[in-house]
């Protein structure tokens, strides 16, 4: 369950830092999940990479031992795009059906550095998640969840 603390009458998200003004965040992750489920564009292809920005992003919710698997498909999509971060995750697929795959074989997430400045809720827009733009929302995205781990 994600964390959050009330401002005002808003629950401010404490992992995130996302006002709630639509929901919480695991709502907004919850629907936005029924959305990848359906397989349809634009939602659907991403839907690993959705996976993996939100619980960088929220940790408390994260199943142990995934950072680094979620890392590895934000820095494949920011090296080779979408069908990249797709690729890693279909190859994931297919060890776990063996029983082959081990999180660790993925390169360490790196500690958060700074705070989230854009998140889940901006991803939605108003709560729905529109088609229109979603592809630009989700690069900016992914982007800021490299960014918050970045050093420089």
């Amino acid at each position: 369950m994600t964390r959050v603390r009330k401002l005002g009458r808003m629950p401010v998200c404490e992992d995130c830092g996302a006002s709630g003004r639509f929901g919480s965040c695991e709502d907004l992750f919850h629907m936005l999940l029924a959305l990848d489920h359906q397989r349809l564009a634009p939602w659907g292809p991403h839907h690993g990479l959705n996976v993996a920005c939100y619980y960088l992003q929220h940790p408390s919710t994260a199943p142990p031992n995934t950072a680094s698997g979620q890392w590895s498909l934000v820095e494949a999509y920011r090296a080779g795009g979408l069908e990249s971060a797709n690729q890693i995750e279909r190859h994931r697929v297919a060890r776990n059906r063996l029983n082959l795959f081990d999180a660790d074989d993925a390169t360490p997430a790196p500690a958060r550095t700074r705070p989230s400045h854009l998140t889940i809720e901006h991803l939605s827009v108003d709560g729905s998640f529109p088609a229109e733009g979603y592809e630009q929302r989700m690069n900016q995205w992914v982007s800021a969840v490299l960014f918050e781990r970045t050093t420089e």
